[in-house]
């Protein structure tokens, strides 16, 4: 098991990636902190796999919110006593063209997606720091490196959070926390659901992997262990293009 024993948090884990990711970990042994918007849907995945619910805890968080994620931390430090892995997955996405964005499109995006990996990483970071060491991880997007439409801020958000990814793994290298990012090309969870339930959409998006496929949630599992685990323990500030060879056409 490569997590055994590790307390991992995965935030957006009451569905799609985060959901997929939170219950690899709990299969590898880690103690997991299933952190969601919705409470509710956070508690039902950790119910529906089956562990025993004294390896796992279910808490509501916002992320863009600092008092809301230095409760998060809180909550793990009194369940688990320490925070080895901090998966931060939640996202947003609101698709329009370009000219009709408006300002709070913008900053609602931005907030969760960019803002939202700053304050939990900060926080997990701080608790790692005092602990000797642990593994950050971010998701990003291939828009954070290539063009798409209808997702100027979307692009931004993931841009940040590409350039973040870095730049934390060398602040925090020296106190023995790797930073890394994985960077999804599409994959079928609730956040790209209507976008590839329009006719033809879904056939059109595997054309353009070298797979010929669509990514599923379990795709990015592997990459999450990886990283999280001692695996990786000599790799930080990288990222990981989990898309099915569509960032390299």
């Amino acid at each position: 098991m490569r997590l055994k024993d590790k307390v991992a948090i995965v935030t957006g884990a009451g569905s799609g990636n985060g959901a997929a990711i939170a219950k690899g970990f709990l299969a590898e042994g880690a103690k997991v902190v299933f952190a969601d918007i919705n409470e509710d849907n956070a508690e039902q995945q950790a119910i529906d796999s089956g562990y025993d619910p004294k390896k796992w805890i279910a808490v509501k968080v916002d992320v863009a919110d600092s008092a809301s994620v230095k409760s998060l931390i809180s909550k793990t430090l009194e369940a688990f006593s320490r925070v080895d892995v901090m998966i931060a997955n939640a996202g947003i996405t609101i698709r329009k063209p370009f000219l009709e964005l408006t300002e709070a499109d913008y900053d609602k995006v931005m907030d969760v997606n960019a803002k939202g990996v700053f304050l939990c990483s900060q926080e997990a970071a701080r608790c790692m720091v005092e602990q000797g060491g642990g593994s950050i991880v971010h998701i990003s997007s291939t828009t954070s490196v290539l063009a798409e439409g209808n997702a100027v801020q979307y692009g931004a958000s993931k841009g940040a959070v590409a350039s973040m990814t870095r730049h934390m793994a060398m602040d925090l290298g020296a106190q023995n926390i790797r930073v890394n990012a994985i960077a999804p090309g599409t994959i079928q969870t609730n956040l790209t659901g209507g976008r590839l339930g329009a006719e033809g959409v879904l056939e059109k998006e595997a054309e353009l992997t070298m797979l010929k496929r669509i990514g599923q949630p379990q795709d990015v599992v592997g990459a999450a262990l990886f990283l999280a685990s001692d695996d990786s323990s000599f790799i930080t500030g990288t990222h990981i293009f989990v898309d099915g060879g569509y960032s390299v056409k």
